[in-house]
């Protein structure tokens, strides 16, 4: 189409093709087209391209045509003198207005030209979608930052509750909690901590639901020894509300200008470096000291630092933390790249102490759900299909709670503890102590749940809380749920379903098991040895019987192992006897070496001696296990000690083989050759290193497993 004439050509047109020549324009992105439309014919501001996207000023939202928009949004302005207008409510087939488009995509220039630089349409903000989600909710679920942070700035930090809720009854907060957005979540608590106490549909409070987040606590993350180390290494500076806040809303609105200059992130590091050596020069005579001078292109380290917000971390320079940062990043992917492992590290968030001053939340009979969104008014259309929606939700939500076998009657507390947090166990304790006698709907406490769950860390914990209350402890050990079944009972049940192995093998499994149920007889009674249950089973029937399938792949496990590390030292055996009686260079008429006193020589002999005895007591290690019984209480210290002898004799005797190898054959060659044979020697003993890492976790699990008393958790027993 012509240009100049597209005015005259509009003005022939019939709506319905002005529709389509909308349509054609807005999706072959002919945006100059578009909004000279806008521009001259009013009736193209509602028009719908499709329902799936909405109209023109959707489509450009969504691919974020911040100057397209603008002009969209005056052109809409221009022509609509009422308060109300009805072009910025057009919704699509999800009921999102263009507002809710951009701050689900967190395009916050977009969301200040629609609602105005004055908030003239800041009733925009309160639009709500099918699924009941405001604008400020489709920020905040997505975690965008800058439209969030506008949003809220827009509503003056105080949105109704019902602007915070969509229609399955989930909050902003719990979105956040439940999409790990911890950062979200702690500024949420600030600004809205009414929030901190509102139950959803299912009757979960944030903070219960942050209870079954426990990649979020250390304690609760089983980690191998170089996230450990990385853990340790990172800084985590205290999250302030206000100030990120404040940060993101200074990216997107008008600053005034200033002569402040725009000086770069390390300008202060790289000003205190000269300004430092200029002192010491000064000290010298060599030039004047400029330390009380002022120059307004050059500001002092102290205003630099303040104007850039780089905080000192001890004697560090400002840009410590980049350079920390870098050397984490550098160290993860170095392991990576070497395949030592992968994932990430545990957020370990800080929660706000306002999220545990939820007293209310215990009291019986008191919830905080909204009473509107069950008075629904159901006669117009729109609202059934969105009740439907909604019921449709929670029927998901149910689903998902029953497949996770989450029990509704489950308070926080109880949940933090099954899922091992031990964090929000010690602090929930500290704030609400009366929850140490809340119990489920199978009225287990908080120990019966830790111990079902096989949570080492926090039965301790609540061992060390409870020693100046010995009453309340022979309580909660006393205890018995509905089945009548104690602390030792539970215990004796093996793993299985939905709950993880805590270690990695079989055998190791049975070890461990072993290990926790001696570990929780040894806390209760000893006449809960004999206590039976409902059932008429004792903690060692019970014991017994969910173990067998158990023992029997560990006897399996260690059978085969057993049996091939057998083999292996039986070779290296007879390698090692062949190596020992055969003598380098041979014997004099007396049958004493003729090598005899060189220091190659010695460590042949030794190496040689070591390796056989070494080789031989490694075979009967193994043919031990072999021959042994295999029952319960085998696992317990007999085999697994047997097998760790087995397994670090066998180590040495293989490095004992291949030193008496290098010494003795160090006399077959000309010394000429010793540059080029250590490089050698030393490439001999790669085999002997490979499998010492490689046997390195089995060797540390069984060391582990069978000097300690309380039985750890180990990072192989996670599911893939």
């Amino acid at each position: 189409m012509d240009p100049g004439n597209f005015e005259e050509e509009l003005s022939y047109n019939s709506s319905d093709e002005v529709s389509d020549q909308l349509a054609e324009y807005t999706l072959e992105g002919k945006w100059q087209k578009v909004v000279k439309m806008y521009n001259k014919v009013p009736a193209c501001h509602t028009a719908m391209i499709n329902g799936s996207v909405g109209t023109a000023l959707h489509v450009a939202v969504d691919l974020d045509e911040e100057d397209v928009v603008y002009d969209l949004v005056n052109a809409v302005i221009g022509h609509r003198h009422e308060v109300k207008i009805k072009a910025l409510e057009m919704v699509n087939d999800r009921g999102d207005t263009p507002l809710h488009v951009a701050a689900s995509r967190g395009f916050a220039k977009i969301c200040r030209w629609i609602i105005g630089t004055k908030n003239e349409r800041i009733y925009l903000v309160s639009r709500k979608n099918k699924h009941g989600e405001t604008p400020l909710f489709g920020a905040a679920i997505n975690w965008k930052k800058q439209a969030f942070a506008y949003l809220s700035k827009v509503s003056g930090h105080s949105a109704p509750l019902q602007d915070l809720v969509r229609h399955n009854g989930d909050t902003i907060l719990h979105c956040a909690i439940r999409r790990e957005y911890f950062d979200l979540a702690v500024i949420i608590v600030h600004y809205y901590d009414f929030l901190s106490t509102h139950k959803n549909k299912e009757g979960f409070t944030p903070l219960k639901l942050l209870a079954t987040r426990p990649s979020a606590f250390k304690s609760a993350t089983k980690l191998s020894w170089w996230k450990r180390i990385l853990y340790h290494c990172i800084l985590v500076e205290p999250l302030d509300p206000v100030k990120q806040m404040n940060a993101n809303l200074g990216k997107i609105l008008d600053n005034p200008k200033s002569d402040k200059v725009d000086y770069p992130k390390n300008y202060a590091t790289l000003y205190d470096f000269f300004a430092r050596s200029f002192s010491v020069i000064a000290l010298f005579g060599k030039m004047p000291s400029t330390k009380n001078q002022h120059d307004s292109e050059n500001p002092s380290f102290k205003k630099c630092t303040i104007e850039l917000g780089t905080p000192r971390v001890g004697l560090f320079p400002p840009n410590y933390e980049t350079s920390q940062q870098f050397i984490r990043s550098a160290y993860v992917h170095t392991l990576g790249l070497s395949g030592v492992g992968s994932g990430g590290v545990p957020t370990d968030m800080k929660v706000e102490t306002d999220m545990y001053n939820v007293y209310s939340q215990y009291k019986q009979g008191e919830t905080s759900e909204l009473g509107w969104l069950e008075g629904e008014n159901k006669t117009d259309v729109d609202d059934k299909k969105t009740v439907e929606r909604s019921q449709t939700m929670k029927k998901e939500s149910d689903q998902l709670a029953e497949e996770e076998k989450i029990d509704k009657k489950e308070t926080a507390f109880l949940v933090a503890a099954r899922n091992g947090i031990v964090e929000m166990v010690n602090e929930m304790l500290y704030r609400i102590p009366s929850v140490i006698h809340n119990t489920n709907s199978k009225k287990e406490n908080v120990l019966l749940v830790a111990v079902l769950n096989r949570q080492p860390l926090v039965v301790q914990c609540l061992k060390t809380k409870m020693q100046s209350k010995p009453e309340v402890w022979n309580n909660l050990i006393l205890t018995v749920d509905e089945d009548e079944s104690t602390m030792l009972h539970l215990a004796a049940y093996a793993p299985g379903g939905d709950k993880p192995w805590q270690i990695a093998g079989s055998a190791l499994q049975m070890v461990w098991d072993i290990k926790w149920f001696q570990y929780i007889k040894g806390l209760v009674p000893q006449h809960f040895s004999f206590r039976s249950d409902k059932k008429g089973k004792t903690a060692g029937d019970i014991f017994e019987e969910t173990h067998k399938e158990l023992i029997e792949e560990s006897g399996e496990w260690l059978k085969d192992t057993s049996e091939s590390c057998s083999v292996v030292a039986a070779l290296v055996a007879g390698v090692s006897f062949t190596a020992a009686n055969s003598i380098p260079g041979g014997t004099d008429d007396q049958g004493r070496p003729n090598l005899e006193g060189k220091p190659a020589f010695d460590v042949f002999a030794i190496a040689s001696l070591v390796g056989l005895c070494f080789s031989v007591t490694g075979l009967i290690m193994f043919l031990t296990i072999l021959t042994s019984r295999k029952q319960a209480k085998d696992f317990r210290r007999d085999l697994p000690l047997k097998l760790l002898l087995g397994l670090s004799s066998l180590f040495v005797s293989i490095a004992a083989m291949i030193v008496s190898f290098c010494t003795g054959h160090f006399f077959l060659l000309s010394h000429g050759y010793k540059t080029v044979l250590y490089p050698i020697y030393a490439a001999t003993f790669f085999p002997v290193t490979f499998y010492a890492v490689a046997q390195f976790p089995l060797y540390f699990d069984l060391l582990t497993a069978i000097l300690t008393t309380v039985p750890q958790s180990s990072d192989k027993g996670d599911k893939l």
